[in-house]
């Protein structure tokens, strides 16, 4: 039996992780722009009717709508499936080399996203028209150009709910109760389903009336929650950082106060995430309302947009810097937990302001360069570039930063 052997280009944690930074921003600068272009291709193609009856405007957004669609579905929907779900079940069955394996992980990612697309959306779309496949991906008049594209648009937000619902059954409940009854395929398969259950119930109670415009003799019979949609996402994204923290680097503080085991571990930490959702943006929006960092956008747009780069600091930190500073490094708990705090804090809402301020000059952002592509904007365009550093490490295994052999 031979032993693995890791050779990592940069020795240091901090050295790799910002090379391994630099690197996926600018990966993600390319490849964005290609996937763009290649579905807008393709989705023009099959809506080629549709598009030609609805006119400039309505098919400028369905083609956006698409294309946003595809990248959610298949890439950042299919991620947390495959890696958070399934512990990138099978990503070693053909060769444990890089970046083969990673390459090979991708390709099902991209299988798998399509697959839950046409599952789950073609199961709602039996009985509401906007869901019907057929519209969605080969509408024939103006009026389905305009009926498929509020399709794609309540049916792109399912993502919103599975970073929100999916992830906290493994950060929060640790996948329980199916965790360390059977075999790891048989747990992930269990937790998948009974997460994957109410994720699609969430989405369906919050998410699809909200986009309707349901009325009864005239008058609304829903609302979107929190009262606008930019109001709810500063909610989910708010949930979504308590429900990562105790799992990407502060050692299950502080849910573990609280509570040892699960269940009840898990549902002190979406007590505490909920929290969180209701209690952090407004100290952000007291904040950085005043500075007006974005003329004329919605205040809880900007307060979104802050909370996901807090996202992606937490995560990239853990990802790319191997959940700096160590153990080793720093041997006391509470100090290491804290210096973790305190960069996701700074550098989080840095960056973000950063970001607010020089994203439509980036093709990741609102910039297409006059090439035609489509942009994700404001809040959207983060995930392009957090996407690439999550398959990086997760797919790839930092390759070629870090080489095993």
């Amino acid at each position: 039996m031979t032993e693995e052997i890791t050779k990592r280009v940069f020795k240091g944690q901090p050295s790799t992780g910002f090379v391994g930074f630099g690197l996926c921003l600018t990966a993600s600068m390319i490849l964005w722009p290609l996937w763009a272009i290649v579905a807008k291709a393709l989705f023009s193609a099959l809506a080629a009717q549709g598009l030609a009856a609805a006119g400039p405007e309505l098919s400028g957004k369905l083609i956006g709508a698409m294309i946003e669609g595809s990248f959610m579905w298949l890439v950042v929907t299919s991620w947390i499936w495959m890696v958070i779900g399934f512990d990138c079940y099978g990503k070693t069955k053909y060769t444990k080399k890089q970046p083969w394996a990673g390459i090979y992980c991708a390709l099902v990612a991209i299988a798998v996203g399509i697959i839950g697309f046409l599952l789950l959306i073609s199961f709602v779309g039996i009985w509401w028209k906007p869901f019907n496949l057929a519209i969605m991906l080969t509408p024939a008049t103006a009026a389905d150009a305009a009926m498929s594209l509020r399709g794609w648009h309540v049916s792109n937000f399912y993502s919103l709910m599975v970073v929100m619902v999916q992830i906290a059954f493994a950060t929060l409940l640790h996948k329980w109760p199916f965790a360390g009854t059977s075999n790891q395929l048989t747990e992930n398969i269990g937790n998948f389903a009974s997460s994957t259950c109410v994720t699609y119930i969430a989405w369906v109670a919050m998410i699809v009336p909200s986009f309707m415009l349901l009325s009864s003799n005239g008058e609304a019979v829903t609302a979107p929650p929190f009262g606008s949609f930019p109001a709810y996402l500063a909610f989910v994204l708010g949930f979504v950082i308590f429900s990562i923290v105790p799992v990407m680097g502060a050692e299950l503080y502080p849910v573990k106060l609280f509570a040892k085991k699960q269940p009840y571990l898990g549902l002190v930490g979406i007590l505490f995430a909920i929290a969180t959702g209701f209690v952090l943006p407004p100290i952000i929006r007291s904040v950085f309302e005043p500075m007006n960092l974005l003329p004329g956008a919605p205040v809880d747009i900007i307060v979104s947009s802050l909370e996901l780069t807090v996202i992606i600091v937490i995560l990239a930190l853990n990802e790319l810097f191997d959940c700096y500073p160590s153990a080793d490094l720093v041997p006391n708990a509470a100090v290491r937990i804290l210096v973790r705090v305190a960069i996701w804090i700074f550098g989080g809402f840095g960056l973000g302001v950063l970001w607010i301020k020089i994203f439509t000059l980036l093709p990741i952002g609102g910039n297409n360069f006059s090439m035609g592509f489509h942009t994700m904007g404001l809040v959207a365009g983060q995930f392009a570039f957090l996407m690439t550093f999550l398959y990086f490490a997760g797919f790839f295994d930092k390759w070629p930063l870090i080489r095993k052999g």
